[in-house]
């Protein structure tokens, strides 16, 4: 078991959470063990066994063990630098999505300038001017 101090990676936090509640390196938890690592009661415990969200062998009508390994993994998943992972993740999406939003927005502004030339040249070339209205009255 390392200590709180130099335990750096969520594997290693993980594997001193069960160790503090099955410190004999077993390798199949009990309920109650299983609660105090997550900090819950045996009957929240229990819950996530009927979910199917955290994994088990049963051990006749009532009785349940949890392997190491899956509790280990059950408690990876809800670590925090994995939903980091999906945030970062989400975020280049949206990145994507902007700069994919800025070529196009470059293609129109193109296509726009391109056609204001095309208008100054036929109204520069081939219109005649405009004649102005008198603002005379006529007696």
């Amino acid at each position: 078991m390392t200590s709180a101090n130099t335990a750096t990676t969520p594997e290693q936090i993980v594997g001193d959470l069960i160790d503090a509640a099955a410190p004999d390196g077993e390798q199949m938890l009990q309920v109650g063990q299983v609660a105090k690592v997550l900090g819950v009661t045996d009957r929240a415990v229990l819950y996530l066994l009927q979910d199917n969200r955290l994994g088990y062998i049963r051990t006749g009508r009532r009785g349940y063990r949890i392997p190491r390994p899956l509790l280990a993994e059950y408690l990876l998943q809800g670590f925090i630098p994995r939903q980091l992972t999906a945030a970062e993740q989400q975020l280049a999406e949206t990145q994507q999505a902007i700069q994919e939003a800025n070529d196009e927005l470059a293609t129109l502004t193109a296509r726009i300038t391109a056609a204001e030339a095309t208008l100054a040249l036929v109204d520069g070339v081939d219109t005649p001017p405009r004649r102005r209205r008198s603002t005379q009255t006529v007696p």
